[in-house]
């Protein structure tokens, strides 16, 4: 008589890695790089992330679960305060943190708030110096020295978020610190986000691209809805704007603006989807100083509860 065998559940090094950092330190550069796939939106403009994304890194012997934050700053509007809430409950599910750190730019007040609460987390710290391709040796020195005042005795690594091989250091010393155990997704999960909020971060990318300095923080993105199709996904969104005056810029003149960041945006919704064709139609929204109201946010899914 046949025996059956159970198959023994997978295990590897696993655990929740939190990415800590002021805006623009690479936490998201880095996160894409390691995944393979562009899940978290990248911009130069700082507060690019505005809630924590979830991504998971698999390899033969290891499942790595990233926690990709807000950039951290001061909080002088309700969206401030939402961002660092999701700040403060990314650290709190982590079992690791990798405090970014960008050697580029003199260490100031956010770099300060990024030690601290890398400092008061009561986890295990790993201090990443990224840019490792544009920075000198004396400014890692400068910010390394920096960050030691709150953490002392840090184990500090250099990295350049862009490189896959650098990247891949810094993933193989996490694997040395995670235990062996069960894991916790399976191995071809890459996050717990559904396609519409990844589409969704993806067209405030392309806004983020496009559009001036002073407007893209008071624009938020709603998907309002997905329909999958024969010929792909056909999506409809909507921009939100603080201003009327804002209007006319995001429109542009003709409705130039408004048509590239669609083709932008539709661009890396194809992307996401293996290259499928995209249906995009976008539309613009006032809402007077929307990121100063909870409710609102918590509308939009921008304040977690």
């Amino acid at each position: 008589m046949d025996t059956f065998s159970p198959t023994p559940p997978p295990k590897g090094h696993t655990g929740y890695v939190a990415l800590l950092g002021r805006p623009n330190t690479g936490k998201s550069t880095f996160l894409n790089t390691v995944l393979g796939c562009h899940l978290a939106a990248v911009s130069s403009k700082p507060q690019t992330t505005r809630k924590a994304f979830l991504g998971i890194y698999n390899d033969e012997d290891s499942q790595i679960i990233f926690l990709d934050a807000p950039g951290v700053h001061p909080s002088r509007l309700a969206i401030d305060e939402a961002m660092s809430l999701s700040v403060s409950k990314t650290l709190e599910d982590a079992d690791l943190v990798v405090c970014l750190a960008d050697p580029t730019r003199l260490p100031g007040e956010e770099d300060a708030m990024a030690a601290a609460m890398a400092a008061q987390c009561g986890k295990k710290v790993l201090l990443v110096l990224n840019k490792g391709d544009l920075s000198t040796p004396q400014q890692r020195q400068r910010t390394r020295a920096f960050y030691e005042e709150k953490l002392p005795q840090v184990e500090t690594l250099e990295m350049t978020a862009l490189s896959p091989e650098s990247a891949g250091k810094l993933i193989q010393r996490l694997k040395e610190l995670l235990p062996m155990d069960l894991l916790l997704y399976d191995r071809d999960e890459v996050t717990t986000a559904y396609e519409r909020d990844i589409a969704a971060e993806l067209i405030r990318e392309a806004v983020l691209e496009l559009l001036r300095e002073e407007i893209p923080h008071a624009i938020a993105v709603t998907l309002d809805s997905w329909t999958s199709t024969d010929r792909g996904p056909v999506l409809e969104a909507t921009l939100i704007l603080e201003r009327e005056a804002h209007k006319g810029i995001v429109i542009g003149q003709g409705g130039r603006m408004i048509k590239a960041i669609r083709h932008h945006a539709s661009k890396k919704i194809s992307e996401m989807c293996q290259g499928a064709k995209v249906e995009l139609s976008l539309r613009v929204r006032v809402v007077p100083n929307w990121r100063k109201h909870k409710q609102f946010l918590k509308n939009i899914r921008l304040w977690e509860s």
